[in-house]
């Protein structure tokens, strides 16, 4: 989560003491009972899944899918669903729980997952949006048995599993009357009357102003007698206004649960001595959310040449821009785009041949403008009488432009620091700070030189998630044209073909083996170059709440507040002075829990016969 996070600034006096600020309204909430969260809101709109922008905390805390995905267990928590059967290689039957009701009353059904999955593609936006690229049929075969059919000519297990398990279901019974009037009254519906709201999640919308969203627990929540209830009664959203304040605010103990970036925030507990915490105690303190690149965009002709990529590649100051503009949060990104802090995905690296090919022990580019300028002068890049180089059909290389949106000061420090090597190397590279609406524009529709974006994150399709997000020619379309994806506009079929056979393969030998092919033409091409991982924003205050997962406990994968996977960590924490109880049903089943692995669900239709 970036850009400014909004807010004002709260006041607590006792750990049960009402909280009751005039300037966020009529609501008073004890305040051991709430839990306060910092990064997660940033203005509140609606709370229908089919609006643009949902308020956060519609997919979060009100409306559940059939299974969670957990990142850092790669398994699957069964919530609305109960268990899972493979009818054959393609089809996946989905046992939903008996006991599983909406908040009226209304058991949720099959029906209410076929409705959701069909009303997405009427609409053309909601739960589950582009399913039907991946998809054949979602069909009801009994009230609480729901078939999802896999698409024969686009073979693809992991988009199927991913819309199939973790799409956010809706009341059919409140939505199907909107449809009859008109896609257009379904995008109107704003469900923003607590009183009216129909959720299957453990909360619903109890307060909100402009100041503040809070949602309350729903005591009677169906899921009571499997999951228990979670601790906190309240989930209050501040709106802030000034980062600043939003980081003073959570400081004080006045917010406990944050998932923003706070310079230097190992300061917070060790000069100051304040009872936070993150992910690890050492840096780099956070988890990797995911790949950040360097995008060179092919709509420029003189950064079409590999040479010049290269050159690029060697020229960024990796350490340096992880130690002084992101403190330490994160670690250099292998350059075969696999997120090689999760032990679990070097298996899918070619470590020998990265090796070779940037000669480096960890198979990584280490910064070398001595080597840089070798591959331009070898390339035929002269250098002109002002140091920019030309190239060999006689244009000067630049004026180039690197650019993140105005604010984002960490990425703003890294941009300056790579136009300043770039320049070093011959290129003329400057820097540009634009407002996140035009910086957006840009990167979508391909308008840019180098940008600094970022790509997906662990996961159970990791590292397919990345590789299809930032090269598959499948999501290619013309300069000018808003796409998301494929941002550097990289048109190459090969890779598309390798992409489809990854994805409609159950083998893990046959996926290595393609993996690999895929990360010699990444070092080849370079459309993009991999630069760091981006932390997961996880904070937490434990002035009045305690037992958040970390390092040292880890029962949950760190999720910020605003993170899809969030909801299990209000389970496992209680307020200060009571001890913390870690849900059983965090764990995987051979270990008495509710988690299924990720291979056990391919495996499964591995060995089921073919349709």
């Amino acid at each position: 989560m970036r850009g400014k996070v909004l807010g004002v600034l709260l006041t607590v006096l006792l750990l049960t003491l009402l909280f009751v600020p005039s300037t966020l309204g009529q609501v008073s909430l004890p305040r051991n009972e709430t839990v306060y969260t910092v990064g997660a809101l940033w203005s509140a709109t609606t709370y229908s899944l089919y609006a643009p922008s949902a308020t956060y905390g519609t997919e979060h805390f009100m409306y559940l899918p059939l299974f969670i995905y957990s990142n850092m267990k790669d398994g699957w928590l069964p919530v609305i669903a109960e268990s899972f059967t493979a009818v054959n290689k393609t089809t996946l039957r989905v046992k939903i729980r008996d006991i599983a009701k909406w908040s009226d009353g209304t058991p949720i059904t099959a029906q209410d997952v076929e409705f959701t999955f069909n009303c997405t593609k009427e609409v053309g936006f909601g739960p589950g949006n582009g399913w039907w690229d991946y998809i054949k049929s979602v069909k009801a075969v009994d009230n609480k048995t729901v078939e999802f059919v896999m698409r024969p000519d686009a073979q693809n297990y992991a988009s199927f599993l991913g819309y199939a398990l973790t799409t956010r279901i809706v009341p059919k019974h409140v939505y199907e009357p909107l449809l009859k009037k008109g896609v257009q009254a379904v995008k109107d519906f704003q469900n923003d009357d607590p009183a009216k709201q129909v959720v299957s999640g453990p909360y619903k919308l109890y307060y909100t102003d402009p100041n503040i969203v809070v949602y309350g627990r729903i005591d009677d929540w169906w899921g009571k007698s499997v999951f228990g209830l979670p601790v906190p009664k309240y989930i209050a959203n501040v709106i802030y206004r000034d980062n600043a304040v939003a980081n003073l605010d959570f400081e004080k103990g006045n917010a406990d649960w944050a998932g923003v970036f706070i310079p230097d925030v190992s300061s917070l507990w060790k000069t100051k001595k304040l009872p936070i915490g993150t992910w690890f105690k050492d840096k780099p303190y956070f988890m990797p959310d995911g790949l950040d690149l360097l995008y060179i965009s092919y709509y420029n002709p003189l950064l079409k040449d590999p040479a010049v990529r290269k050159a690029i590649a060697y020229a960024i100051p990796y350490k340096e821009m992880l130690d002084k503009a992101y403190f330490g949060y994160g670690n250099q990104a292998h350059p075969s785009m696999v997120i090689d802090d999760f032990e679990a995905y070097h298996e899918y690296i070619d470590h020998a041949y990265a090796r070779y090919y940037w000669g480096s022990p960890d198979g990584k580019p280490k910064t070398d403008l001595k080597k840089a300028n070798e591959i331009l002068d070898k390339a035929g890049y002269k250098k002109g009488k002002d140091g920019i180089r030309i190239s060999p059909d006689g244009k000067r290389m630049g004026t180039f432009t690197i650019q993140v949106p105005n604010g984002w000061t960490d990425w703003m420090m890294m941009c300056e620091m790579m136009a300043a090597n770039m320049r070093a190397i011959g290129l003329d590279v400057k820097t540009e700070f634009p407002d996140f609406s035009v910086w957006w524009t840009r990167w979508t529709q391909g308008t840019f030189d180098f940008i600094l974006g970022w790509s997906a994150g662990p996961g159970f399709d990791h590292p397919w998630n990345v590789y299809r997000l930032v090269l598959d020619p499948a999501l290619y379309k013309p300069f000018g044209q808003d796409q998301y994806g494929n941002f550097e506009r990289y048109n190459n079929p090969e890779v598309g073909k390798l992409l489809d056979k990854i994805a409609a393969t159950l083998d893990p030998k046959v996926k290595r083996t393609l993996f690999f092919q895929i990360q010699r033409i990444i070092y080849r091409d370079l459309p993009a170059i991999p630069l760091f991982y981006g932390a997961h924003w996880y904070e937490y205050n434990e002035t009045v709440w305690t037992g958040w997962p970390n390092a040292e406990k880890p029962w949950w994968f760190p999720a910020a507040p605003w993170s899809g996977y969030a909801l299990p960590v209000l389970f496992g924490i209680a307020p200060k002075g009571q001890t913390p109880k870690v849900p059983t049903w965090v764990e995987f089943k051979a270990k008495g829990g509710l988690l299924i692995p990720t291979n056990d669900i391919l495996n499964a239709l591995a060995k089921a016969k073919a349709k």
